[in-house]
């Protein structure tokens, strides 16, 4: 399970640039920690001897300029510059120790940079605040339950992952994380449920091939799993379709069509699997 979890970190990469392009766009004047002080009351003191000397009526505070900080470290894990993104977030937590939202943008760097365990109490602490508190509040939890499941922690990361669907239940890398959570749990059923759910959602975006492909060759595995092999077969032959450099998925469907009796199309498709592995290791930059 620990290698599932390895070769499936692309969930969690290509999830999150979708979810950050929805939590990166928060309502404007909603930064936490920034506090307007509120406007003093009207009316009169009295004063010594009886002698009165009127207030002027109060004046509305100028509202406080956003922190240039959120878009700076938004644009950094937007671009994927996670060390740069983890010291702006970091800047932000040492001035503002009890701040949600800066806490929450430190865990998120620290769990892009896969260190899960340090990203683990900032997440927990983002997801336990109110929805309101601030703008990417109520998406915190679907990050915590990335780190609990790369941490191992599957129902942990169940009850997060849930908790999140049950508030967006048309975000298809929940329904997927559930899905893997239930394949690993040996809840075939409910992951091809979960599975078929995410791609119905994907159906309906533009530009989603990878995550579709990504998809439909875990959906194999659920069916290779039932023995379930034409059905599998055809999902692995539309994630490669879909998406043609996906190594694993041309393996399992090599290994498909040897349990089909297709030596010859098995063969062909881990050459195909070689070549594209070979091709990847040539275009690895050097050190």
């Amino acid at each position: 399970m620990k290698e599932l979890r390895t070769q499936w970190t692309v969930a969690a990469g290509g999830s999150i640039i979708g979810l950050l392009a929805l939590i990166f766009d928060p309502t404007p004047g909603a930064n936490a920690g920034v506090a307007n002080p509120a406007p003093p009351i009207g009316g009169q003191e009295a004063l010594p001897g009886a002698v009165t000397t009127p207030v002027p009526p109060p004046v509305a505070a100028t509202p406080a300029a956003p922190d240039p900080r959120w878009e700076v470290v938004r644009k950094l894990l937007r671009s994927s510059q996670y060390p740069s993104a983890e010291a702006v977030a970091r800047s932000l937590v040492k001035e503002r120790p009890e701040d949600l939202r800066a806490g929450f943008y430190l865990g998120l760097a620290l769990h892009k940079e896969k260190r899960y365990g340090e990203a683990l109490p900032y997440l927990e602490r983002a997801s336990a605040a109110p929805v309101d508190s601030f703008p990417e509040a109520a998406h915190a939890v679907h990050y915590l339950g990335w780190c609990r499941y790369y941490l191992g922690d599957l129902p942990g990361a169940r009850v997060a992952f849930t908790t999140h669907a049950s508030a967006f239940p048309n975000y298809d890398d929940t329904q997927f994380a559930l899905g893997l959570i239930a394949y690993e749990e040996d809840r075939v059923i409910d992951s091809e449920v979960y599975f078929r759910r995410a791609l119905k959602l994907l159906g309906e975006q533009q530009g989603a091939a990878r995550e579709r492909a990504k998809n439909l060759a875990r959906l194999g595995d659920v069916l290779l799993r039932q023995d379930r092999l034409p059905e599998a077969e055809q999902c692995y032959r539309q994630a490669v379709e879909l998406f043609e450099t996906h190594g694993e998925a041309w393996s399992k469907l090599a290994r498909v069509l040897d349990r089909l009796g297709r030596a010859s199309d098995a063969a062909n498709a881990r050459a195909r699997q070689a070549e594209i592995k070979a091709r990847t290791e040539t275009e690895k930059p050097l050190p």
